[in-house]
């Protein structure tokens, strides 16, 4: 597969994704370490800040390197206000805000999809690409969602258990997961990023259609839908494993390379199912009753091991000119990145503050030592006269 390059004015998308998750991190270690209790205001900004500024814009960077195409300015840059001050009204705790930045964050959020399925036209659509369109019209779906809720808190609509439980069902399971995998997939390379093939069309719509079915079965009180799902994301995960299992064995676990984290961010797909079916069969009956600290650990499994490590590959194949520039980072960024967050998603699990104390500063670190290094060879790359690299093979 041919490395691909886009404009260099993706850039700005990547250092705001990593200037939003700062923020995030930060509010991350002083909740986590318990040093401080946020307001709900500011955890909200804290869970909003990861997925909408952190991951999507990351995202929106991916889709770019995906389909080789240039994303237009506009987009890009409303894209990046639409993110902070979304993130701000959430931190201000103002519920009459919120409905206001939400639409201003679908808007982009419906324009990229557009834009992704323009992208797209006239080009072979590959594995990545197909599980890249999908995950936008979810990421549609989750947004108008969201504006809802924000219009119910804000008294508009009637707030309803179901609508809360909706809403991040279908932008954890049924957007983040089809985004990693996307981006994952992409970075390990193989069958599949040249050219569509029919398990991986499989694959690809297996993911949808699971995402779908949770949405809607948390939303309407399906119970078989929830099943669905299950069986969706298990045959989906099973697919994966499967069509990358040797490159995965071959990824270099001992040398810094994207494929490694692309390679870990799908074997972090594995815990993610596991807990995310223990929730269902657990409590299917009753939702509410599932412990926060379950359903912490499945978020994290999500946002941190499967998309943090595929946006950190993304970004070491968008910075592979100047890797050379602290070239040290790269190992304790992906160990600590993940043995820091197993520690700290058994702590969740198994109810242990300590446990979780002593892991949560060690990925925090990491994270912040990783975007620091990235954001000085980006910038470095940035200032060179070539185009930013933002993808490239691994084999």
């Amino acid at each position: 597969m041919a490395d691909r390059t886009v404009s260099r004015d993706v850039a700005p998308l990547l250092f705001a994704a990593m200037a939003i998750f700062v923020v995030t991190v930060v509010l991350g270690i002083l909740n986590g370490t318990d040093l401080v209790d946020l307001p709900h205001g500011a955890l909200l900004a804290h869970v909003h800040s990861g997925t909408l500024g952190w991951i999507s814009l990351s995202v929106f960077a991916g889709a770019a390197w995906i389909f080789d195409a240039r994303m237009p300015r506009l987009l890009r840059d409303g894209a990046i206000v639409a993110v902070i001050l979304y993130v701000a009204a959430f931190w201000s705790d103002i519920a009459d805000v919120r409905p206001v930045t939400g639409i201003l964050m679908v808007a982009a959020i419906v324009w990229f999809a557009v834009w992704a399925f323009q992208a797209r036209g006239g080009r072979q659509l590959t594995v990545p690409g197909l599980s890249m369109l999908l995950a936008s019209i979810n990421l549609v779906i989750g947004g108008l969602l969201g504006v809802y809720l924000g219009l119910a808190h804000a008294g508009v609509f009637h707030v309803s258990a179901e609508i809360a439980g909706a809403h991040p069902a279908m932008m954890v399971v049924g957007y983040l997961i089809l985004a990693g995998v996307a981006l994952a997939k992409q970075l390990v390379g193989g069958p599949g990023t040249e050219r569509l093939t029919r398990l991986g069309q499989w694959q690809a719509f297996l993911f949808f259609i699971a995402g779908i079915a949770l949405a809607v079965g948390v939303l309407l009180d399906i119970k078989p839908l929830l099943g669905l799902n299950l069986l969706g994301e298990v045959a989906g995960v099973a697919i994966v494993l499967l069509r990358l299992r040797a490159r995965i064995a071959r990824a270099g676990w001992s040398t810094a390379s994207p494929g490694r984290h692309g390679s870990s961010s799908v074997l972090w797909l594995i815990p993610t199912l596991v807990l995310l079916a223990y929730v269902i069969v657990r409590y299917i009956d009753d939702f509410e009753a599932t412990p926060r600290g379950l359903l912490l650990a499945l978020d994290h499994s999500t946002f941190i091991g499967t998309l943090t490590n595929a946006i950190l590959g993304l970004l070491l194949v968008g910075t592979a000119a100047r890797r050379s520039t602290w070239a040290w980072a790269d190992q304790l960024v992906f160990w600590g990145l993940n043995l820091g967050l197993v520690g700290f998603v058994t702590g969740l699990i198994a109810e242990s503050p300590a446990f979780k104390r002593g892991s949560t500063p060690i990925m925090g670190v990491a994270i912040l030592l990783g975007l620091l290094t990235a954001a000085v060879r980006l910038r470095e790359a940035h200032q060179m006269t070539a185009p930013v690299l933002v993808g490239e093979t691994t084999r």
